[in-house]
């Protein structure tokens, strides 16, 4: 028999990494969904784990899968590569009754196009296919390019706590309001044990002004186990105002340069689909596509 629980803090945390290499491993587990992010989602003092948050274990007591519905909205799930099209279906209405419960309209839930089981699922689940993003990855051993940073402007670390609502403002005007906007908390962000402030890159312009980000991030869970050198080179913005004048190649090159002295192997990133522009410079960087993730949606 399968018992069903709460988040009960970080000793759960061990169980939850093994399964989540497990489904890595197995490759149908978006890449939107990694260590540093659960982390800090299940950190954070105002997410109610106790009401959006379920552990599956069997009778042994292992863990089986595992189930976030963050702020009701986004449903993050991993089951063992044993137990697919099982547990879905219960994780599924464990997630409409939590969303309802808090009054949610609907909730996403990201799906690989490569992973059919997955898809599958979701639409037999009641979910509608709603959008789709680009998961890119470029490999850090081939050649790179050496930044070149337009006159008048300069590329360093965020200056900490001072400058953190100006990137949050750079983030917003990049990205606009949509359920993204919930992971742009660059205060938890740099508050968790991953944060590494040398790759937290910005742009500035003579007067100091941000004009550009590029965060980078390397899971340190999915490092230590060999299984990933992976970091990733996200979010990435260029201020409209600044647009067109070779910002965003420039950033993302230093950001890159900086994974590969730390040992990555791979670096990987998520765009939108109808972003020609942002496709046309990820392609000239040696950005290639992984899969596509597919959004759906559950409407309650």
């Amino acid at each position: 028999m399968l018992h069903l629980r709460p988040y009960a803090g970080e000793a759960d945390l061990p169980a939850i990494w093994d399964l989540l290499l497990r489904c890595q491993a197995a490759g149908h587990v978006d890449m939107d969904v990694y260590s540093t992010k659960l982390r800090i989602y299940l950190h954070d003092p105002t997410f109610d784990t106790t009401r959006l948050t379920v552990l599956v274990e069997d009778e042994a007591g292992a863990l089986v899968a595992f189930a976030t519905l963050w702020r009701g909205t986004f449903l993050m799930l991993l089951v063992h590569p044993n137990r697919r099209g099982q547990l879905e279906r219960q994780l599924f209405a464990w997630a409409e009754q939590a969303a309802t419960a808090i009054a949610s309209s609907r909730f996403w839930a990201p799906c690989r196009d490569d992973d059919p089981l997955g898809c599958a699922l979701h639409e037999r689940g009641g979910f509608v296919l709603e959008d789709e993003e680009l998961r890119l990855g470029r490999a850090l051993d081939e050649p790179m390019a050496e930044p070149e940073v337009p006159a008048g402007f300069t590329i360093r670390p965020l200056a900490g706590a001072r400058e953190v609502q100006a990137w949050n403002d750079l983030y917003r005007k990049a990205f606009g309001p949509s359920h993204a906007t919930l992971l742009s908390r660059h205060e938890a962000v740099m508050g968790d044990t991953d944060y590494d402030p040398a790759l937290d890159l910005v742009a500035v312009d003579a007067e100091g002004h941000l004009a550009a980000m590029c965060y980078c991030a390397i899971p340190s869970v999915e490092v230590a186990s060999a299984a990933r050198k992976e970091g990733r080179t996200e979010p990435i913005a260029v201020s409209a105002r600044y647009r067109g004048r070779g910002l965003g190649r420039a950033i993302v090159l230093r950001a890159l340069h900086l994974l590969r002295e730390r040992g990555m192997e791979r670096a990987v990133l998520t765009t939108e689909v109808g972003n020609h522009i942002a496709h046309h410079l990820y392609a000239s960087l040696g950005y290639r596509l992984l899969y596509t993730a597919r959004w759906y949606a559950r409407h309650l």
